[in-house]
């Protein structure tokens, strides 16, 4: 008899499958010495049947159980629990999730510590979000398959926290409370006392099925289940009726919940008893996330706007922001786009920019000073809602209304000036006007133009200030990409140079192709 058993259930994941027993077997998986494994396979009803003999699992047991497909898999789920015969059971209610390398092994070690308490695991999403969010910007399978292809996670499974999120259910971190679980680990005891699965639930994916057993595993380890530290599962996108299903579907589980036990489904409160270890950087990628100022968009093509500086040192950037002038005029530009607007310049050479936002105009003459000391004849033209009393050689301020552009923009003036062109959207940051003037270019943006949006940060900004700007630029940013694919490429080397999107300009250096 082996002594534990994994119930791994899946449905049309010819793709994730795979990955996840790679990563439920060893080498990849550290098992403890002289332990016994068997995993058995739950194949719901797949348009490509399951089958065992192509799937490599390291010397482990491995048995598919075919059952025709069906909305919930709380009945097959039991009916192949029956069907092991290890002292410890594992479940994968989701085959969609990896592993990491040591979590087989935590769990074996809290179920000798004390077999009679649940043992929950913490759970991340990959990608740069959660994908109730990212999916619906964007993040998909191949955006995924790009993604794991960046680290070598086949090598070093604990990469898979530095492109991974926490999961709702888990957003409390490593000391909090995890609402359910995605590698749960019971005695086989224990899992006889629960009476397995509530097959009641007949939502797509089962609802709230996992969420209900997590409730009453808690319940009967007296409030005081395993929680393992250090480890975690990683959900793959896969089309998922929950994870990646509409908010009307998630709304229908949660109707479900309540009338089959009778209240709202709630957070739990526990005391969890904590087993394992954390490393600097799975303790940074698993700790609860600070709180964040209210966002509108999380991501686009798969790319997070979020801004990878701790609060605190945006604050400050900005604050020496907001203080910085050029020739003894205002000159709002923080140190990184500064570097990177020079790294801009040098490589587009510019023959004319066009920049809507000048206030007193330091920038207008501090982009000039920039392309003459690189020998560019660059011809600048400046404007704003009022107009600087500056006269510059070389630049032109005039007066204009960024809500219309169509209206007040110096239209034969901009379709005369020569190519390549570098717009600079500075003006209002709200969305209003930033997708005014993103609709105003698209159509006189040529192959190789450049088009940056800033202040995309403002989301960012904890100051109550910048919440009247309601993630106005980032906003307009991801609806224009997505309102014209294939038509813009995000920099992502300029996006990304200090850390991803290290820039007041997130997502927003834009190449016209």
């Amino acid at each position: 008899m082996p002594d534990l058993s994994l119930v791994v259930c899946a449905h049309d994941m010819e793709r994730e499958l795979p990955r996840t027993l790679f990563s439920l077997c060893p080498p990849y998986q550290r098992l403890p010495a002289g332990l016994s494994c068997e995993i058995l396979v739950i194949d719901c009803g797949s348009a490509r049947p399951v089958e065992a003999a192509a799937l490599s699992c390291g010397g482990v047991d491995l048995r598919v159980l075919r059952v025709p497909a069906c909305p919930s898999p709380a009945a097959a789920i039991n009916a192949a629990m029956a069907e092991t015969r290890g002292q410890l059971v594992g479940l994968w209610i989701d085959g969609a999730r990896l592993s990491s390398p040591g979590l087989l092994a935590r769990a074996v070690e809290a179920w000798r510590a004390d077999p009679s308490r649940a043992i929950g695991t913490l759970a991340f999403h990959l990608g740069p979000d959660v994908q109730m969010r990212s999916v619906g910007t964007g993040y998909d399978r191949a955006a995924e398959d790009a993604l794991l292809a960046s680290v070598p996670w086949r090598k070093d499974g604990y990469r898979l926290f530095d492109i991974s999120v926490l999961a709702g259910s888990s957003a409390e971190g490593w000391f909090g409370c995890i609402s359910e679980t995605n590698g749960l680990f019971l005695d086989r005891k224990l899992w006889d006392r629960l009476g397995g699965l509530d097959e009641r639930f007949h939502s797509p994916g089962g609802g709230y099925v996992n969420l209900d057993l997590w409730q009453r595993a808690v319940a009967l380890s007296g409030d005081e289940p395993w929680i393992v530290l250090g480890e975690g599962t990683f959900h793959q996108v896969h089309g998922g009726a929950a994870t990646n299903g509409t908010a009307a579907a998630r709304k229908a589980m949660a109707a479900e919940y309540e009338t089959l036990i009778g209240r709202p489904h709630r957070s739990l409160v526990y005391r969890p008893r904590l087993i394992g270890t954390l490393s600097p950087t799975v303790l940074a990628r698993g700790s609860r996330p600070p709180p964040e100022p209210p966002r509108r968009v999380q991501s686009v093509g798969g790319r997070a706007f979020r801004i990878a500086l701790p609060p605190e040192v945006l604050d400050r950037v900005q604050a020496g922001t907001l203080r910085t002038r050029y020739r003894g005029l205002r000159f709002a530009k923080n140190p990184f786009d500064i570097a990177l607007y020079l790294r801009l310049i040098e490589a587009l050479a510019p023959a004319t920019i066009i920049e809507i936002g000048t206030s007193e105009g330091g920038s207008a003459v501090w982009f000039r000073d920039q392309c003459r000391t690189l020998g560019l004849q660059t011809g600048i033209l400046s404007l704003d809602l009022k107009r600087p009393p500056l006269e510059e050689e070389g630049i032109r301020f005039l007066a204009v209304d960024s809500t219309d552009p169509a209206g007040t923009f110096p239209t034969d003036l901009i379709d005369a000036a020569p190519r390549p062109w570098l717009v600079i959207e500075d003006s209002a940051h709200t969305y209003e006007s930033v997708a005014a003037v993103l609709s105003y270019f698209d159509p006189r943006l040529q192959p190789g133009d450049r088009l940056v949006v800033e202040d995309g940060v403002v989301a960012d900004m904890r100051a109550e200030a910048y919440r009247r700007y309601d993630d106005g630029p980032n906003r307009a940013v991801a609806e224009f990409l997505l309102a014209h694919p294939g038509r813009y490429r995000i920099d992502a080397e300029l996006c990304d140079f200090y850390g991803p999107n290290v820039t007041w300009c997130p997502n927003a250096w834009l190449e016209r192709i």
